[in-house]
């Protein structure tokens, strides 16, 4: 008969009995304990699975979030274009005025502009300068692609003279570039003096700088 005086005995006993670990464990553990660890793992798996379940919403919610970025994308370019070609139609129509206030220039007559495209004066001109060898046909192209062109006469000493202009709501350094660019074009067609010149809302110093340094002629109007 096994005596047991005091709990190292009772220890002792144990160790010597491992099969009686788990009769004693059940007979001091309620059921609840005794499932604690199977039901902690089933637990676990749960939480994995809604985790994954989670993540990938939230790679389908990204994927929705990218998209919508690039339709704003696609929607803030189509207003951008929409707002740039009203502007360009407002300073083709008040081309007049502006060319009188800012280049002291008269009996203005639009040859090229974004409303009433390449007048056929100023096409005949092109055309008979590509086929005389004076232009090439890149260049033709490449006046093709002004954003605005006018003839006038200058108030200072009656000049006639041609002008070139980019028009943009922001001027950038490629708005000066092409103005220089496309007057040389245009007075190699014509044989007279071209004004390189830009025409926008807004110019920062460094833009501003570089078209003075180009003999580039700034225009700034803002339009409601």
């Amino acid at each position: 008969m096994t005596t047991i005086n005091d709990i190292n005995d009772f220890v002792r006993i144990l160790r010597e009995n491992p099969d009686w670990v788990e009769t004693i464990r059940s007979i001091l553990l309620s059921k609840e304990l005794l499932e604690l660890p199977e039901r902690f793992a089933a637990f676990v798996e749960t939480t994995n699975q809604n985790f994954q379940l989670v993540n990938q919403r939230l790679d389908r919610l990204e994927a929705d979030v990218a998209g919508l970025k690039a339709d704003m994308i696609q929607v803030k370019g189509r207003l951008d274009n929409l707002s740039g070609s009203d502007y360009e139609f407002k300073v083709e129509k008040n081309i007049g005025s502006l060319a009188g206030e800012h280049l002291r220039i008269r009996r203005t007559k639009v040859l090229k502009g974004p409303r009433t495209g390449l007048d056929y004066e100023l096409t005949e001109l092109v055309e008979d300068a590509e086929d005389n060898g004076v232009i090439t046909e890149e260049q033709n192209h490449e006046l093709g692609r002004s954003d605005l062109i006018f003839a006038g006469r200058r108030r200072t000493d009656g000049a006639d003279l041609y002008v070139a202009a980019e028009i943009s709501i922001t001027i950038g350094n490629s708005d000066i570039t092409r103005a220089v660019q496309r007057a040389g074009i245009l007075e190699l067609v014509t044989g007279q003096s071209v004004i390189p010149a830009v025409i926008g809302a807004h110019i920062d110093e460094d833009r501003a700088t570089l078209a003075t340094n180009n003999n580039v002629a700034v225009i700034l109007r803002v339009y409601d």
